[in-house]
Protein backbone atom coordinates (compact mmCIF):
# COMPACT_ATOMS: atom_id res chain seq x y z
CA UNK A 1 0.00 0.00 0.00
CA UNK A 2 1.75 3.27 -1.16
CA UNK A 3 -0.21 7.02 -1.09
CA UNK A 4 0.10 9.73 -3.89
CA UNK A 5 2.97 11.61 -3.07
CA UNK A 6 0.75 14.72 -3.62
CA UNK A 7 -2.81 13.86 -2.26
CA UNK A 8 -3.86 10.95 -0.35
CA UNK A 9 -5.22 8.65 -2.61
CA UNK A 10 -3.52 5.10 -1.85
CA UNK A 11 -2.81 2.52 -4.51
CA UNK A 12 -5.55 0.36 -3.60
CA UNK A 13 -8.10 2.31 -5.02
CA UNK A 14 -9.22 -0.41 -7.68
CA UNK A 15 -7.98 0.30 -11.33
CA UNK A 16 -5.95 3.59 -9.83
CA UNK A 17 -1.99 4.01 -11.85
CA UNK A 18 0.92 5.92 -10.39
CA UNK A 19 3.35 7.84 -12.40
CA UNK A 20 7.05 6.28 -11.71
CA UNK A 21 7.27 9.65 -9.23
CA UNK A 22 4.74 8.57 -7.29
CA UNK A 23 1.63 10.85 -8.24
CA UNK A 24 -1.60 9.35 -8.94
CA UNK A 25 -3.81 9.57 -12.14
CA UNK A 26 -6.05 11.84 -10.69
CA UNK A 27 -3.66 14.59 -9.70
CA UNK A 28 -2.10 14.22 -12.95
CA UNK A 29 -5.36 14.52 -14.82
CA UNK A 30 -6.25 17.05 -12.84
CA UNK A 31 -3.33 19.50 -13.64
CA UNK A 32 -3.82 18.74 -17.23
CA UNK A 33 -6.82 21.01 -16.99
CA UNK A 34 -4.79 23.94 -16.41
CA UNK A 35 -3.35 22.95 -19.48
CA UNK A 36 -6.44 23.04 -21.67
CA UNK A 37 -8.14 24.71 -24.36
CA UNK A 38 -11.56 25.66 -22.62
CA UNK A 39 -12.31 28.10 -25.05
CA UNK A 40 -12.13 25.68 -28.05
CA UNK A 41 -14.14 22.85 -25.99
CA UNK A 42 -16.70 25.06 -25.22
CA UNK A 43 -17.19 26.34 -28.66
CA UNK A 44 -17.58 22.18 -29.74
CA UNK A 45 -20.11 22.18 -27.02
CA UNK A 46 -21.96 24.73 -28.47
CA UNK A 47 -22.36 23.43 -31.79
CA UNK A 48 -23.18 19.92 -30.59
CA UNK A 49 -25.95 21.88 -28.38
CA UNK A 50 -27.01 23.94 -32.00
CA UNK A 51 -27.32 20.72 -33.80
CA UNK A 52 -29.48 19.65 -31.31
CA UNK A 53 -31.39 22.47 -30.30
CA UNK A 54 -35.08 22.21 -31.41
CA UNK A 55 -34.61 18.62 -33.07
CA UNK A 56 -37.88 18.00 -31.21
CA UNK A 57 -39.87 20.62 -32.41
CA UNK A 58 -41.33 22.30 -29.49
CA UNK A 59 -40.09 19.50 -26.86
CA UNK A 60 -37.21 18.40 -25.28
CA UNK A 61 -33.58 18.96 -26.87
CA UNK A 62 -31.88 17.08 -24.76
CA UNK A 63 -31.83 15.03 -21.50
CA UNK A 64 -29.31 15.49 -18.42
CA UNK A 65 -29.06 12.54 -15.56
CA UNK A 66 -29.47 14.20 -12.46
CA UNK A 67 -29.65 13.16 -8.64
CA UNK A 68 -30.61 16.83 -7.24
CA UNK A 69 -27.03 17.08 -5.93
CA UNK A 70 -24.49 19.87 -6.26
CA UNK A 71 -23.25 18.63 -9.73
CA UNK A 72 -26.56 17.60 -10.92
CA UNK A 73 -27.23 22.07 -10.22
CA UNK A 74 -24.00 22.45 -12.33
CA UNK A 75 -25.03 20.58 -15.13
CA UNK A 76 -28.44 21.70 -15.55
CA UNK A 77 -27.16 25.53 -15.25
CA UNK A 78 -24.45 24.91 -17.77
CA UNK A 79 -27.27 23.30 -20.22
CA UNK A 80 -30.30 25.63 -19.36
CA UNK A 81 -29.05 28.91 -18.49
CA UNK A 82 -25.78 29.34 -20.57
CA UNK A 83 -26.77 27.39 -23.39
CA UNK A 84 -29.91 27.63 -23.66
CA UNK A 85 -31.32 24.05 -23.95
CA UNK A 86 -34.69 22.81 -23.18
CA UNK A 87 -33.41 19.78 -21.02
CA UNK A 88 -35.85 16.97 -19.30
CA UNK A 89 -33.66 15.93 -16.04
CA UNK A 90 -33.95 11.92 -15.59
CA UNK A 91 -33.49 10.81 -12.06
CA UNK A 92 -33.67 7.41 -10.25
CA UNK A 93 -35.42 8.08 -6.86
CA UNK A 94 -34.08 6.61 -3.30
CA UNK A 95 -35.54 4.32 -0.65
CA UNK A 96 -34.85 6.57 2.07
CA UNK A 97 -34.85 10.09 1.09
CA UNK A 98 -33.08 12.57 3.08
CA UNK A 99 -35.75 16.21 3.27
CA UNK A 100 -32.58 17.76 2.10
CA UNK A 101 -32.20 15.50 -1.18
CA UNK A 102 -35.88 15.12 -1.64
CA UNK A 103 -36.02 19.55 -1.41
CA UNK A 104 -32.91 19.77 -3.65
CA UNK A 105 -34.51 17.61 -6.10
CA UNK A 106 -37.69 20.01 -6.07
CA UNK A 107 -35.45 23.27 -6.84
CA UNK A 108 -33.72 21.40 -9.78
CA UNK A 109 -37.26 21.87 -11.43
CA UNK A 110 -38.81 24.84 -9.84
CA UNK A 111 -35.51 27.28 -10.23
CA UNK A 112 -34.69 25.99 -13.40
CA UNK A 113 -38.47 25.52 -15.03
CA UNK A 114 -37.19 22.10 -16.12
CA UNK A 115 -39.79 18.80 -15.90
CA UNK A 116 -37.60 16.06 -14.06
CA UNK A 117 -38.77 12.52 -14.99
CA UNK A 118 -38.72 10.01 -11.47
CA UNK A 119 -37.77 6.48 -11.40
CA UNK A 120 -39.51 5.66 -8.09
CA UNK A 121 -37.17 2.00 -7.65
CA UNK A 122 -39.70 -1.25 -6.68
CA UNK A 123 -38.85 -1.26 -2.93
CA UNK A 124 -39.34 -5.21 -2.67
CA UNK A 125 -36.89 -5.49 -5.11
CA UNK A 126 -34.82 -3.19 -3.30
CA UNK A 127 -34.61 -4.54 -0.31
CA UNK A 128 -33.62 -8.25 -1.45
CA UNK A 129 -31.26 -6.67 -4.02
CA UNK A 130 -29.72 -4.54 -0.70
CA UNK A 131 -29.36 -7.78 1.19
CA UNK A 132 -27.86 -10.07 -1.60
CA UNK A 133 -25.16 -6.91 -3.05
CA UNK A 134 -24.28 -6.57 0.76
CA UNK A 135 -23.56 -10.03 1.36
CA UNK A 136 -22.24 -11.06 -2.30
CA UNK A 137 -20.43 -8.00 -3.52
CA UNK A 138 -20.03 -5.89 -0.64
CA UNK A 139 -21.63 -3.51 -2.90
CA UNK A 140 -25.44 -3.03 -1.25
CA UNK A 141 -26.53 -0.04 -4.04
CA UNK A 142 -25.64 -2.37 -6.76
CA UNK A 143 -29.00 -2.30 -7.89
CA UNK A 144 -30.00 1.27 -7.05
CA UNK A 145 -27.07 2.32 -9.37
CA UNK A 146 -27.55 -0.38 -12.17
CA UNK A 147 -31.30 2.00 -12.37
CA UNK A 148 -28.87 4.99 -12.19
CA UNK A 149 -27.13 3.76 -15.34
CA UNK A 150 -29.76 2.35 -17.29
CA UNK A 151 -32.68 4.46 -17.08
CA UNK A 152 -31.78 7.17 -18.37
CA UNK A 153 -30.60 5.59 -21.50
CA UNK A 154 -34.13 3.44 -21.74
CA UNK A 155 -35.44 6.89 -21.32
CA UNK A 156 -34.41 8.51 -23.89
CA UNK A 157 -34.90 5.96 -25.94
CA UNK A 158 -38.87 6.15 -25.33
CA UNK A 159 -38.65 9.87 -25.81
CA UNK A 160 -36.96 10.07 -28.81
CA UNK A 161 -34.07 12.34 -27.09
CA UNK A 162 -30.27 11.66 -28.98
CA UNK A 163 -28.21 13.73 -26.96
CA UNK A 164 -27.86 12.11 -23.15
CA UNK A 165 -25.66 14.82 -20.81
CA UNK A 166 -24.29 13.33 -17.44
CA UNK A 167 -21.43 15.25 -15.11
CA UNK A 168 -17.67 14.09 -14.65
CA UNK A 169 -15.85 10.87 -15.95
CA UNK A 170 -15.32 9.15 -12.82
CA UNK A 171 -12.24 6.97 -13.77
CA UNK A 172 -10.93 9.78 -15.53
CA UNK A 173 -11.50 12.21 -12.75
CA UNK A 174 -11.17 10.30 -9.76
CA UNK A 175 -9.05 7.54 -10.99
CA UNK A 176 -9.63 4.10 -12.22
CA UNK A 177 -9.26 1.21 -15.13
CA UNK A 178 -10.65 3.36 -18.09
CA UNK A 179 -7.98 6.71 -17.28
CA UNK A 180 -8.87 7.97 -20.81
CA UNK A 181 -10.34 11.68 -21.22
CA UNK A 182 -12.87 11.61 -24.06
CA UNK A 183 -16.73 13.25 -24.43
CA UNK A 184 -18.44 9.95 -25.14
CA UNK A 185 -19.67 8.30 -21.76
CA UNK A 186 -20.81 5.37 -24.21
CA UNK A 187 -18.41 3.00 -22.13
CA UNK A 188 -19.47 4.40 -18.81
CA UNK A 189 -21.38 1.56 -18.09
CA UNK A 190 -18.05 -0.57 -17.49
CA UNK A 191 -16.60 1.54 -15.51
CA UNK A 192 -16.93 -0.94 -12.73
CA UNK A 193 -19.40 1.59 -10.38
CA UNK A 194 -21.76 -1.21 -11.55
CA UNK A 195 -20.18 -4.58 -11.07
CA UNK A 196 -19.92 -6.46 -13.95
CA UNK A 197 -21.65 -9.86 -12.43
CA UNK A 198 -23.18 -13.07 -13.84
CA UNK A 199 -27.11 -12.23 -13.01
CA UNK A 200 -27.90 -15.90 -12.07
CA UNK A 201 -26.49 -14.80 -8.73
CA UNK A 202 -29.74 -12.78 -8.39
CA UNK A 203 -32.15 -15.60 -9.53
CA UNK A 204 -30.54 -18.54 -8.08
CA UNK A 205 -32.72 -18.78 -4.90
CA UNK A 206 -36.03 -17.98 -7.19
CA UNK A 207 -36.48 -15.00 -4.63
CA UNK A 208 -36.55 -12.37 -8.02
CA UNK A 209 -36.98 -13.04 -12.01
CA UNK A 210 -35.56 -11.63 -14.42
CA UNK A 211 -38.71 -9.55 -15.08
CA UNK A 212 -37.80 -8.14 -11.87
CA UNK A 213 -34.27 -6.83 -12.88
CA UNK A 214 -35.24 -5.89 -16.41
CA UNK A 215 -35.08 -2.03 -15.79
CA UNK A 216 -32.31 -2.51 -14.05
CA UNK A 217 -31.09 -4.22 -17.64
CA UNK A 218 -28.64 -1.28 -19.68
CA UNK A 219 -29.27 -1.12 -23.44
CA UNK A 220 -26.40 -3.12 -24.84
CA UNK A 221 -24.09 -0.67 -26.72
CA UNK A 222 -25.34 -1.72 -30.49
CA UNK A 223 -28.87 -0.86 -29.53
CA UNK A 224 -27.33 2.71 -28.50
CA UNK A 225 -25.82 3.13 -31.63
CA UNK A 226 -28.96 1.87 -33.92
CA UNK A 227 -30.85 4.57 -31.89
CA UNK A 228 -28.34 7.41 -32.36
CA UNK A 229 -27.78 7.63 -28.56
CA UNK A 230 -24.95 10.17 -28.09
CA UNK A 231 -24.46 10.20 -24.16
CA UNK A 232 -21.67 13.15 -23.11
CA UNK A 233 -19.38 13.87 -20.30
CA UNK A 234 -19.83 17.76 -19.32
CA UNK A 235 -16.48 17.40 -17.37
CA UNK A 236 -15.23 17.18 -21.14
CA UNK A 237 -15.99 20.30 -22.25
CA UNK A 238 -15.77 22.49 -18.94
CA UNK A 239 -13.43 22.36 -16.22
CA UNK A 240 -14.37 19.94 -13.69
CA UNK A 241 -14.21 20.74 -9.67
CA UNK A 242 -16.93 19.55 -7.45
CA UNK A 243 -16.26 22.07 -4.64
CA UNK A 244 -16.58 25.20 -7.61
CA UNK A 245 -19.98 23.03 -8.79
CA UNK A 246 -21.30 23.24 -5.07
CA UNK A 247 -20.64 27.32 -4.90
CA UNK A 248 -22.15 27.33 -8.40
CA UNK A 249 -25.41 25.24 -6.81
CA UNK A 250 -25.39 27.42 -3.41
CA UNK A 251 -26.19 30.12 -5.55
CA UNK A 252 -29.30 28.26 -7.29
CA UNK A 253 -30.75 27.50 -3.91
CA UNK A 254 -29.06 24.11 -3.44
CA UNK A 255 -29.02 23.34 0.38
CA UNK A 256 -26.64 21.12 2.18
CA UNK A 257 -27.36 18.10 4.60
CA UNK A 258 -26.06 20.29 7.66
CA UNK A 259 -29.64 22.15 7.88
CA UNK A 260 -31.14 18.16 8.57
CA UNK A 261 -28.20 16.03 10.06
CA UNK A 262 -24.79 16.07 10.43
CA UNK A 263 -22.72 12.93 9.04
CA UNK A 264 -20.14 11.27 11.02
CA UNK A 265 -17.36 10.02 8.73
CA UNK A 266 -17.36 12.72 6.33
CA UNK A 267 -15.42 15.70 6.31
CA UNK A 268 -18.26 17.90 4.44
CA UNK A 269 -22.26 17.84 4.48
CA UNK A 270 -22.57 18.58 0.83
CA UNK A 271 -21.35 15.43 -1.22
CA UNK A 272 -24.27 12.13 -1.81
CA UNK A 273 -26.38 13.70 0.55
CA UNK A 274 -29.97 12.32 -0.72
CA UNK A 275 -30.22 9.08 1.10
CA UNK A 276 -28.20 7.95 4.33
CA UNK A 277 -28.67 4.69 3.54
CA UNK A 278 -26.98 4.75 0.38
CA UNK A 279 -23.68 6.01 1.72
CA UNK A 280 -22.76 2.34 3.54
CA UNK A 281 -21.60 1.56 -0.03
CA UNK A 282 -19.11 4.44 -0.14
CA UNK A 283 -17.79 3.65 3.32
CA UNK A 284 -17.37 -0.14 2.61
CA UNK A 285 -14.39 0.90 0.30
CA UNK A 286 -12.82 1.59 4.24
CA UNK A 287 -12.15 -1.98 5.09
CA UNK A 288 -12.20 -3.31 1.34
CA UNK A 289 -9.50 -0.29 0.48
CA UNK A 290 -8.16 1.24 3.07
CA UNK A 291 -9.89 4.66 1.88
CA UNK A 292 -13.63 6.66 2.18
CA UNK A 293 -15.40 9.50 1.80
CA UNK A 294 -12.94 11.67 3.67
CA UNK A 295 -10.30 10.43 1.66
CA UNK A 296 -11.68 11.11 -1.44
CA UNK A 297 -12.78 14.71 -0.77
CA UNK A 298 -9.48 15.53 1.13
CA UNK A 299 -7.54 14.43 -2.51
CA UNK A 300 -10.03 16.43 -4.38
CA UNK A 301 -9.45 19.86 -1.97
CA UNK A 302 -6.12 18.83 -2.27
CA UNK A 303 -5.61 18.74 -5.95
CA UNK A 304 -7.90 22.48 -6.10
CA UNK A 305 -5.49 24.07 -4.15
CA UNK A 306 -7.76 24.08 -1.11
CA UNK A 307 -6.10 22.37 1.54
CA UNK A 308 -2.47 21.02 2.17
CA UNK A 309 -1.60 17.48 2.10
CA UNK A 310 -0.23 17.71 5.71
CA UNK A 311 -3.23 19.80 7.20
CA UNK A 312 -5.59 17.08 6.09
CA UNK A 313 -3.85 13.81 7.32
CA UNK A 314 -4.79 14.33 10.99
CA UNK A 315 -9.01 14.88 9.53
CA UNK A 316 -8.71 11.79 7.65
CA UNK A 317 -7.34 9.47 10.23
CA UNK A 318 -10.08 11.16 12.16
CA UNK A 319 -13.33 10.95 9.77
CA UNK A 320 -12.66 7.74 7.13
CA UNK A 321 -12.53 5.10 9.92
CA UNK A 322 -16.22 6.46 10.77
CA UNK A 323 -18.87 4.64 10.13
CA UNK A 324 -22.17 6.68 10.95
CA UNK A 325 -24.81 5.14 13.38
CA UNK A 326 -27.53 6.82 11.11
CA UNK A 327 -26.39 4.74 7.83
CA UNK A 328 -26.43 1.29 9.68
CA UNK A 329 -30.14 1.98 11.13
CA UNK A 330 -31.41 3.21 7.90
CA UNK A 331 -29.90 0.25 6.27
CA UNK A 332 -30.91 -2.26 8.63
CA UNK A 333 -34.55 -0.82 9.13
CA UNK A 334 -35.17 -0.88 5.58
CA UNK A 335 -33.63 -4.23 4.59
CA UNK A 336 -35.14 -5.87 7.88
CA UNK A 337 -31.32 -7.03 8.78
CA UNK A 338 -30.51 -6.84 12.78
CA UNK A 339 -27.23 -5.08 13.85
CA UNK A 340 -25.80 -8.92 14.58
CA UNK A 341 -26.03 -9.92 11.45
CA UNK A 342 -25.29 -6.47 10.26
CA UNK A 343 -21.71 -6.60 11.43
CA UNK A 344 -21.20 -9.98 10.56
CA UNK A 345 -21.49 -9.54 7.29
CA UNK A 346 -19.03 -6.41 7.28
CA UNK A 347 -16.34 -8.34 8.98
CA UNK A 348 -16.09 -9.86 5.64
CA UNK A 349 -15.70 -7.36 3.83
CA UNK A 350 -12.41 -6.29 5.81
CA UNK A 351 -8.99 -6.62 3.93
CA UNK A 352 -6.89 -8.59 6.11
CA UNK A 353 -3.58 -7.08 4.45
CA UNK A 354 -4.66 -4.06 5.77
CA UNK A 355 -6.79 -4.91 8.81
CA UNK A 356 -6.47 -6.98 12.12
CA UNK A 357 -9.13 -7.69 14.31
CA UNK A 358 -8.93 -8.00 18.01
CA UNK A 359 -10.20 -10.59 20.28
CA UNK A 360 -13.48 -8.35 20.55
CA UNK A 361 -14.07 -8.14 17.12
CA UNK A 362 -12.79 -4.70 16.67
CA UNK A 363 -11.28 -4.13 13.29
CA UNK A 364 -7.68 -2.06 13.61
CA UNK A 365 -5.54 -0.17 10.78
CA UNK A 366 -2.15 -1.99 9.92
CA UNK A 367 -1.32 1.00 8.09
CA UNK A 368 -0.60 4.59 8.45
CA UNK A 369 -2.47 7.34 6.38
CA UNK A 370 -0.41 9.27 3.76
CA UNK A 371 2.79 6.41 4.56
CA UNK A 372 1.08 2.80 3.58
CA UNK A 373 1.63 -0.10 5.51
CA UNK A 374 3.57 -0.10 9.30
CA UNK A 375 2.62 -3.98 10.44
Amino acid sequence: MKYCRKCLMPDTRPGITFTEDGVCAACVNYQKQKYTDWERRWKELEALCDRYRGCNGNGYDCAVAVSGGKDSHFQVYIMKERLGMNPVLLAVGNVDWTETGRKNLENLSDTFNCDVISLNPNRHVARIMARKAFIELGSPTWYIDALIYAFPYRMCMQLGIKLLVYGENVNYQYGGKYNEETPSAKLQPLNDVVKQVNWDLWLADGQLTPKDLESARQPSLEECEAFGLEPIYLSYFVPWDSHHNYEVAKRWGFRHLGHEYVREGTLEQYNQIDSLGYLLNQYLKYPKYGHASATEMASRWIRAGLKTREEMIPFVKQYDRNLDQGIVEKFCEFTHMSPREFWKIMDKWYNRELFEQDRDGVWHEKFEVGVGLIK
